[in-house]
């Protein structure tokens, strides 16, 4: 990666860019004496290559990427209470297992990032998405706690690479009209892999069987299958990816433009059911760019490449914005997936408790008590109302991706941001107080939405930070929600075992913290119709989208 290379935060370009594009150069080509229809730019062969059936089917292929990931990352919170006996588990290790995939995201998605700008999209997603499946396989097998944590790390840190480039490699395959549609839709597979995911561990954790496997030392029981159930979604992808084909843009900016063009052609041919010949570009255009020279290479060049985009966030007049939008995120991710690994957990010891008139910190501090005496037997079975209100609640999760997104060109991103991180905090400290045990589930599902304010943070900061430090900035304050998760998985476990309420306080507290810093966010700024919208080349782009 060289310092040439420019990172383009956005997924989803302005339309209202392309329109005062294609008018510069039609003005241009007034003075000319013939203008050559059949070359175009790349954004403009798209358009050209229409909408229809493979933008659809590639969706649905990235979608179910996906909904591999999110169960990849959230599956350890139904396995580990069913697992806590065969592993001999305590809350604190369930605690960091359940930080393992959200660590090794923080620490390896920016170099899977960086192979996918150097090496291409589809290369990196079918290596990690393979590897990453065959390593869930053996973590399966693990016969003791230590080896299960190292084989799930080595699972989630190529899960991670499929992480960083799929919204990316799905964005790029669909034109500016559709773009942001598409990975609108392709990202509620996020939300249907949390539907998803409690379904098939309701299907598998009640099954009652145990097979010795005497040179490990183990008896493999349903817990087992369901950590192979969940890489599915990724051994699927891989195969579904084998008969795609690499980004035109990525193709595009490394210099393939015939090979982009061919793609670009095959969209064509599919959408209109027309021979790829009739497709009226046949060439594309190379605007030349200025860019600035460096003696650097190789690893030197990397440094100064990070270096330049990353001091500047740090220094006036940006470093405000970097530090609330780190603030946010770190607070927003730490609530959502932190108390998300412990959510079934929650609900089993609810659904085993005798009365309703119990606020859940009782019930659980009642439960551990039962637990930590010598003469119970453990106990891993999961109540059936358990899977039951993971589903409702993961649709609700589901539908607030869908009204977000219809709602957010109405009312503004701001005061969604707001209302939502405010009314969740304040249900987060309601979930502790409420005596009745369905109205604290009520609170504490609405406590999990939050999480629908992590793409309209991606918005806003879009806004805040120029082009130029734009990838930089989301790519620090994403990397900071992680380490909110990783963070917030552990504190919770620490916090049931010691003081369960001060948890829901905590965590409630901090959101409508956040709420009260987000009250010194800009509202949208408004594209002034005079002023000249300059196009800065868009080279590869491999961050999560808005």
């Amino acid at each position: 990666m060289t310092e040439k290379e420019n990172y383009e935060y956005n997924v989803v370009p302005d339309r209202e860019v392309l329109e005062s594009c294609i008018t510069l150069n039609s003005t241009m080509d007034k003075g000319s004496e013939k203008i050559d229809k059949t070359v175009a730019s790349l954004d403009e062969a798209m358009l050209l290559s229409g909408f229809g059936i493979y933008n659809v089917l590639h969706m649905l292929m990235s979608g179910v990427i996906l909904m591999g990931m999110i169960m990849q990352s959230l599956a350890l919170g139904y396995i580990l209470p069913a697992a806590q006996c065969d592993l001999d588990l305590t809350l604190q290790q369930r605690g960091w297992l359940s930080a393992i995939p959200f660590l090794a995201i923080i620490l390896t998605s920016y170099i899977w990032g960086w192979l996918a700008d150097t090496q291409g999209r589809r290369p990196v997603m079918l290596f990690t998405m393979l590897i990453s499946a065959v390593f869930s396989a053996f973590a399966s097998f693990a016969p003791e706690v230590i080896s299960f944590g190292v084989l799930i790390f080595l699972s989630a840190v190529f899960m991670s690479g499929s992480s960083a480039v799929v919204y990316t490699y799905l964005g790029e395959f669909n034109n500016l009209r559709h773009r942001d549609k598409m990975v609108a839709f392709g990202s509620s597979f996020v939300g249907i892999g949390t539907v998803v995911l409690p379904c098939i561990s309701w299907l598998i954790l009640p099954l009652e069987f145990a097979y010795p496997i005497p040179f490990l030392g183990i008896e493999y029981r349903p817990w087992r299958l369901l950590v192979v159930a969940c890489a599915i979604p990724f051994a699927l992808g891989t195969v579904l990816l084998m008969f795609a084909p690499e980004s035109p843009k990525f193709l595009f900016a490394t210099g393939h433009h015939n090979e982009a063009l061919d793609i670009v052609k095959k969209i064509y041919a599919r959408n209109s059911r027309q021979p790829a010949d009739n497709f009226e570009i046949k060439s594309l255009l190379v605007e030349s760019q200025t860019t600035k020279v460096t003696t650097s290479s190789g690893v030197a060049a990397v440094w100064e490449s990070m270096k330049e985009q990353t001091i500047p966030l740090f220094k006036s007049p940006l470093l405000p914005w970097t530090a609330l939008t780190c603030f946010v995120q770190f607070g927003i991710f730490a609530t959502t997936n932190g108390f998300y690994v412990w959510f079934p957990s929650i609900l089993n010891s609810l659904a085993q408790s005798d009365g309703d008139a119990t606020r859940i910190c009782d019930v659980l501090d009642a439960n551990r008590g039962l637990t930590n005496n010598g003469t119970v037997i453990c106990d891993d079975t999961i109540h059936t109302s358990t899977f039951e209100r993971s589903i409702y609640i993961g649709l609700v999760f589901s539908s607030m991706y869908i009204i977000v997104g219809f709602i957010v060109d109405y009312i503004g991103k701001k005061i969604i941001v707001l209302v939502i991180l405010s009314v969740t905090g304040c249900c987060g400290i309601g979930a502790h107080l409420a005596y009745n045990q369905q109205l604290a589930v009520v609170f504490f599902a609405i406590f999990q939405m939050c999480g629908a304010c992590i793409g309209l943070m991606n918005a806003v900061a879009v806004e805040l930070f120029p082009t130029k430090y734009r990838a930089m900035a989301i790519c620090l304050s994403m990397m900071m929600g992680r380490v909110g998760s990783m963070v917030g998985s552990n504190l919770i476990g620490l916090f049931l075992d010691i003081n369960c309420g001060a948890g829901f306080y905590m965590f409630g507290s901090i959101l409508i913290i956040n709420a009260l810093f987000c009250i010194t966010l800009p509202n949208k700024k408004q594209r002034s119709p005079e002023k000249k919208v300059i196009i800065e080349s868009t080279q590869n782009e491999t961050h999560e989208p808005v």
